[in-house]
C-alpha cells in the first residue's frame, strides 16, 4: 500500500461505487413490468377483487405460458395491441389501423395502377362513422391524408409522411399511456442516472486535479476511481425501458394469445354464422401482428367450408351481411380486384353463386393484396425506432 494511503481512505472510495451499484440495481428492478398476483395471467381483477401486483421475477416482462385468446384483446385497437407487445410503433400498426377503419366503413381502399405501371393504393374518407374514431385513429389516418379527403400512396414524398408520422406515433404512446398500461412514454429513457453520472464522474475528476496537487496526493485518489467508476456505471446500466403497468401486462398477454390464435387458426375453428364478424375482428389484427397472408387463406377456406354446408346464398349472406357489415364488401372490393367479376353496389341483383365465386377468388387474392398495402406504408414511414415520438415524450405527457 502506497505510503500516507490508509484503509480509511480506500473504504471511503468504495462508498460511492457501492452507492452507484445499489442505486443501478434498485433501477434495474423497478424497470421490470408489473403483474396482478391474484389473477389469471391476461385477466384483469373484477369488482370486489383483490388487485395485489407485484414485478415479474425472470426477465423484465412476462415470459411465462400464455393462453390461447379466440377474441380481440380488450379495450384495445388493433394499433395499441401491436404496440403494447414489444412497446413501439411500427408501420404495420398504422397498416393495420387502415384496415380496420375500411371494415368500419370510415375510409374506402382503392388499389389503381400509376402511370409507372405498378400498383398503387388510393385512401378516401367517405365521411361516415368519423364520430366513432379514436384519437389516435384519427391521428393515424391524418398522417397519410394530411386534411384532404382522398390520397394515392404513390404521390406522397417521404419527408411529408415522416414528420406527420411522428404526431401519429405520439398519439399512439398517449393512447396506451391513457389506458394505464403505462405510466409514462414507453419510449422514454431515464435521463435522470444519466445525468447523477455525468455529475459523479465530473466530482471524480475534480478528486483527481486535488489528488495531483495535495501534499497527500494518494488520500484522494480512491475517492476519484469510486466517483468516476460509480458515475460510468449509472450511465452504462441507468438507462431502460418504461415497465408496463399489470393493466400493460394483462393487455399485452391478451395481445399475444390472440396473436398465437391468429397464427395457428384452422377453417374448421370458425362458426359458419359467425364468419361477418370474425372477417371483421381478424382480419386489422392479423395485419397488425404480421399474420395476413395465413388469416386471409384460413378465412378463404372457412367460406368455401360454408359454401358446400350451406349453399352459396346462405354462405354470402354470413360472409357479407351487408346490413351490419357494409364495411367487409368495400374492403373486399378494394384490395382485391374484384369490380370486374362482382358489383358489390349492387348485390343484391347477383347471383349468389357468381357473387360467393367472386369474393373466394378476393380471399385468395386478399393476402398479397394486403401485404402491398403495407409495403406502401412502409415505404413511407421511417423505420422502427428512427422517429419513435419519444423526443420531447416528457413535456407531451
Amino acid at each position: 500500500m502506497p505510503a500516507g494511503l490508509s484503509v480509511a481512505d480506500i473504504l471511503v472510495g468504495v462508498v460511492p461505487l457501492l452507492a452507484a451499484m445499489v442505486t443501478v440495481g434498485i433501477f434495474r428492478w423497478r424497470r421490470k413490468d408489473e403483474i396482478f398476483t391474484d389473477v389469471t395471467p391476461g385477466l384483469t381483477p373484477g369488482i370486489g377483487a383483490s388487485d395485489r401486483t407485484e414485478r415479474v421475477r425472470r426477465g423484465v416482462e412476462y415470459a411465462g405460458p400464455v393462453a390461447v385468446r379466440f377474441n380481440a384483446p380488450d379495450n384495445s385497437t388493433p394499433a395499441l395491441s401491436g404496440t403494447v407487445i414489444d412497446g413501439i410503433v411500427h408501420g404495420r400498426d398504422l397498416t393495420a389501423t387502415l384496415v380496420d377503419l375500411a371494415l368500419r366503413g370510415i375510409v374506402t381502399l382503392e388499389k389503381e395502377t400509376n402511370l409507372k405501371g405498378k400498383d398503387d393504393w388510393r385512401i378516401t374518407r367517405t365521411g361516415v362513422g368519423q364520430d366513432t374514431m379514436a384519437e389516435h385513429e384519427r391521428v393515424l389516418l391524418d398522417a397519410l391524408l394530411a386534411g384532404r379527403s382522398s390520397v394515392l400512396l404513390g404521390s406522397l414524398r417521404q419527408a411529408d409522411v415522416a414528420q406527420r408520422w411522428r404526431k401519429a406515433e405520439i398519439a399512439v404512446y398517449r393512447a396506451v399511456v391513457d389506458r394505464g398500461w403505462y405510466r409514462k412514454h414507453p419510449r422514454a429513457r431515464n435521463g435522470l442516472l444519466s445525468f447523477l453520472g455525468v455529475l459523479l464522474i465530473l466530482i471524480g475528476c475534480g478528486a483527481g486535479l486535488v489528488s495531483a496537487v495535495a501534499e497527500n496526493h494518494w488520500q484522494w485518489l480512491p475517492l476519484g476511481i469510486g466517483f468516476g467508476v460509480g458515475g460510468v456505471l449509472l450511465i452504462w446500466r441507468g438507462r431502460g425501458r418504461t415497465p408496463r403497468t399489470a393493466l400493460g401486462s394483462a393487455a399485452r398477454i391478451q395481445a399475444l394469445g390472440y396473436e398465437e390464435y391468429l397464427k395457428t387458426a384452422e377453417a374448421g375453428q370458425l362458426k359458419h354464422e359467425e364468419l361477418a364478424g370474425e372477417i371483421r375482428s381478424m382480419l386489422p389484427y392479423a395485419v397488425a401482428f404480421g399474420v395476413a397472408p395465413h388469416v386471409a387463406q384460413v378465412l378463404g377456406d372457412a367460406l368455401r367450408s360454408a359454401r358446400i354446408a350451406e349453399g352459396s346464398e346462405a354462405a354470402l349472406g354470413m360472409a357479407l351481411d351487408a346490413a351490419a357489415d357494409p364495411g367487409i364488401f368495400y374492403l373486399m372490393d378494394g384490395l382485391v380486384d374484384l369490380v370486374g367479376s362482382v358489383d358489390f353496389s349492387a348485390l343484391a341483383d347477383v347471383d349468389p353463386g357468381d357473387a360467393l365465386s367472386g369474393l373466394l377468388d378476393g380471399f385468395d387474392g386478399l393476402g398479397d393484396a394486403l401485404s402491398s398495402l403495407g409495403d406502401g406504408i412502409g415505404d413511407l414511414v421511417p423505420g422502427d425506432g428512427c422517429l419513435d415520438g419519444c423526443d420531447g415524450c416528457d413535456l407531451s405527457f
